[in-house]
């Protein structure tokens, strides 16, 4: 080969090379190009979509401390709903405090209150409530023209460890005339509650007396027929303050049962077999079947659960229709 083809060759070669250098550093160039613009178009627009995220956030955060701001109540209407629930809904204390810690936020409450505070709110509302009810007066009676037109219902029950709770309960005595349906809660106001470790004609008098002062003398007094409270209206009576008593019928058909059927030995063989019949049938598949419960201290005022529900039984159940060896 002559020099100048090898001159030729060689030039050749070094120009092929230098195209392909150029070639790829162009595509080089454009490709940074390329991506230098993506990446700052996706710069761009995450920096806006931060800014208004950012914005996005601070309104979310004033909107929601507006609606804390609405839906936050005042104490009066967290005492309001919880008094409600116990008093309208019927639920017990610690079931209040417990829905009440369900639905706080619903109801924009911070803190919900505790069974005691629960308690406290019901005991100052009683307090207000009897006080309220101390200058009561009914419709006053022909036979009676100046009495405060009120029957008095009078109980003593256990409520305080050993101290027995006596309350004076007070209900128009044109009840029925006004209302045409049975006697409810909201028709019963109570005037006077006191607690003692034992309750006799002397003291409860000397209660009642205290109310007659305030309140003025009752149209009649609806009591149960312990003789306590029957010594008190007695001594009453002694005083000029007596009014006609009332006995309630539930607590005299009791007595009469008891003194009937009290050592009756058919009706001790009917309660064995009741209570033998409730040892076999808890928690059984038959648990439903099992006799109502009845507390031995007010046995005959609801003994006729107990007859009821053997009727019921003796009329599923006849005798020899189950298998041998089943509950």
């Amino acid at each position: 080969m002559s020099q100048l083809s090898k001159v030729t060759h060689s030039r050749n070669q070094w120009k092929h090379k230098a195209k392909q250098r150029g070639d790829h550093d162009r595509y080089q160039r454009k490709q940074h190009a390329r991506i230098s613009a993506e990446r700052d178009r996706v710069t761009t627009a995450l920096k806006a979509a931060q800014a208004r995220l950012q914005q996005l956030e601070a309104q979310l955060r004033q909107l929601e401390a507006q609606l804390q701001e609405q839906i936050i109540q005042p104490k009066v209407e967290v005492v309001l709903v919880t008094l409600q629930l116990f008093l309208v809904a019927r639920i017990g204390l610690r079931a209040v405090a417990r829905v009440l810690s369900l639905l706080a936020w619903a109801l924009g409450i911070k803190k919900a209150p505790c069974p005691q505070t629960v308690i406290n709110w019901v005991i100052r509302l009683a307090i207000v409530r009897i006080e309220a009810a101390r200058s009561l007066k009914g419709l006053p009676l022909r036979q009676a023209p100046f009495t405060n037109g009120l029957i008095w219902m009078l109980d003593i029950s256990i409520g305080l460890g050993t101290g027995k709770i006596l309350a004076v309960l007070a209900v128009d005595a044109h009840h029925h005339q006004l209302v045409p349906s049975a006697l409810s809660l909201d028709r019963v106001h109570c005037i006077g509650v006191s607690v003692a470790d034992s309750w006799t004609g002397d003291t409860i008098a000397e209660l009642l007396g205290h109310l007659i002062a305030r309140m003025g003398r009752p149209a009649a007094s609806l009591k149960d027929g312990g003789s306590d409270l029957q010594k008190a209206v007695a001594l009453l009576g002694e005083k000029g303050l007596a009014s006609p008593c009332i006995d309630d019928i539930a607590h005299a058909v009791a007595g009469m049962l008891k003194r009937t059927y009290h050592d009756h030995p058919a009706l001790g063989t009917f309660l064995a077999a009741c209570g033998r019949v409730s040892g076999k049938l808890k928690h059984t598949i038959l648990a439903c079947l099992t006799p109502p419960t009845v507390r031995t201290k007010a046995r005959f005022m609801h003994v006729h659960r107990l007859f009821t529900w053997a009727d019921q039984v003796r009329g599923l159940s006849p005798a020899g229709g189950a298998k041998k060896g089943s509950v």
